[in-house]
């Protein structure tokens, strides 16, 4: 009978002091921390005019409200050379998990950076003045998003 208890006893220690019987809640949240193509998204960003839009609408809308917005911020300023200018400019732009637009990399010619050597502070300025759109989402996770936008820049 004593064998029994012994037995009994050393099975119950065995099972409660077992860290695998134990339940752990996940974070149903996972983290993804790198910068997704702006193609390879499940959901595109989108401003909220183009929100209720189907799929490819919404990424043409999104395209054609981002282009709108930038090309109107670059309009209030008057851009003075002294030869003219025929250039493309490309940005960069980083959409955050908030949906906030942040500046990446502006590439252009050598061209373009001795004629207007302020022109990426003014970008800078054009992407700060963007309103908070709804982020991208892949798997149904919010994730950042990495959008170029070519500018063309013809002065004359």
């Amino acid at each position: 009978m004593s064998f029994r208890y012994v037995a009994f006893l050393v099975c119950a220690l065995l099972c409660f002091s077992c860290d695998f019987f134990l339940y752990s809640k996940k974070d149903s949240a996972q983290v993804v921390d790198t910068v997704v193509d702006f193609t390879k998204v499940d959901e595109s960003p989108s401003f909220s005019k183009c929100k209720n839009l189907l799929k490819e609408d919404r990424v043409s809308c999104f395209r054609d409200e981002i282009h709108k917005r930038v090309t109107a911020s670059l309009k209030e300023y008057n851009f003075v050379t002294k030869n003219s200018l025929d250039e493309e400019v490309l940005i960069d732009i980083l959409i955050n998990k908030e949906g906030k637009f942040v500046l990446g990399k502006v590439t252009t010619s050598d061209v373009v950076i001795n004629q207007l050597p302020e022109l990426d502070s003014i970008i800078k300025l054009a992407i700060e003045k963007l309103p908070i759109i709804s982020p991208a989402t892949k798997r149904g996770i919010p994730v950042v998003t990495k959008y170029q936008l070519p500018i063309k820049i013809k002065i004359e």
